[in-house]
């Protein structure tokens, strides 16, 4: 959770001024603030309101300014609106309240107040906001061609905290097979940026850094190994498919963009010959195809074949027996490794 002093220090000032405690959720219903709680029973329900509030049911303030919603293991919370200049609700102000509390008699004590956390709340938003599209920056910038630009970019990263030194980072390049992507399939590669930043941001505090480049490519940067199972369940999400991932090696900072190129290499073998690689598919994986991908694979005829080659498939329509070629030529035209792969005689 990003701190904010003046939005903390104001909750705090109206906590001991109303003498409750006091908790400010944002938008997404994610904890944003929150007062000292002190006592066990206050602990404890801050702490079902960290682990549990971005899974409560939106509070029903579009027409009223507050509510009182019985929650599970916690009872009976007062929600009151925090709206921007515009008058959007961008969260909650959030205290407890006995059964017998009357919400409106609480709402006339707390409404002044609201205001100036309301103005508070827009301003760190603004300022998260600002902070994002920098780091959004600085990681494509990352990837630049000018070496001055990508060390520039680096020193940023990590002296803003975007991004922890790290003895190693490896890059995710992330986007549709672009044959044949529609418009929408074309900005999933944004929305898979964010979301894998999101899903960072709310289920840890380890850092990473992404954005979107000219060609509309998403790249992320991790300061440690990618977990492949985990970025697969991100892209599996239904609004993110048919993105597809392509993960590089683990190397120094200053040169992940060595990382993205094979990245993207990884990515495009992926869509390339999607019945041979998972969705999410790393560059050591990727084998052979990942230099074939170096290739305009998808402009590629079998008329550009040699004759010999072309001749050869003519003449054998049984795949079993172009499976024996394969590993034949995969084996360096060793006859016994070829007959020792395939567990067949070698003659």
């Amino acid at each position: 959770m990003d701190r904010f002093p003046e939005l903390d220090d104001a909750v705090q000032d109206l906590s001991e001024d109303l003498d409750r405690r006091l908790v400010v959720i944002d938008q997404a219903m994610r904890v944003v603030s929150y007062s000292i709680h002190e006592s066990p029973a206050d602990r404890r329900r801050l702490f079902q309101i960290l682990a549990h509030s971005d899974f409560w049911p939106r509070p029903r303030t579009a027409t009223t300014p507050h509510q009182v919603v019985e929650i599970p293991e916690i009872g009976p919370l007062f929600f009151l609106r925090l709206l921007d200049p515009r008058k959007q609700i961008i969260g909650h102000l959030v205290l407890p309240v006995d059964s017998s509390e009357s919400g409106q008699s609480l709402l006339v004590e707390v409404t002044p107040a609201a205001l100036h956390l309301s103005e508070l709340l827009a301003a760190r938003q603004h300022e998260a906001m600002d902070r994002e599209a920098r780091s959004h920056h600085l990681a494509t910038q990352l990837l630049s061609s000018d070496a001055g630009a990508r060390a520039k970019a680096a020193e940023a990263l990590i002296k803003e905290r975007s991004l922890s030194s790290a003895e190693g980072c490896c890059a995710v390049a992330l986007g549709v097979d672009p044959r044949d992507a529609s418009p929408l399939d074309q900005e999933k590669s944004a929305q898979a940026v964010a979301r894998t930043l999101r899903f960072v941001r709310e289920t840890s505090t380890a850092t990473v850094v992404g954005g979107v480049l000219d060609d509309g490519l998403g790249m992320l940067v991790f300061p440690r190994p990618v977990v492949v199972p985990r970025l697969s369940r991100i892209l599996e999400d239904p609004q993110l498919v048919p993105v597809r991932a392509g993960i590089g090696p683990l190397l120094p900072l200053g040169e992940v963009h060595r990382s993205f190129e094979r990245a993207r290499l990884a990515w495009r073998a992926s869509w390339l010959a999607p019945e041979s690689h998972e969705a999410v598919t790393t560059w050591e994986n990727i084998g052979l195809d990942g230099t074939l991908a170096r290739l305009p694979l998808e402009d590629f005829l079998p008329e550009d074949l040699p004759p010999s080659t072309r001749d050869l498939l003519a003449a054998v329509d049984s795949p079993v027996l172009l499976d024996t070629l394969e590993a034949y030529l995969s084996a360096g035209g060793d006859a016994q490794q070829t007959a020792r792969t395939l567990n067949i005689h070698r003659s």
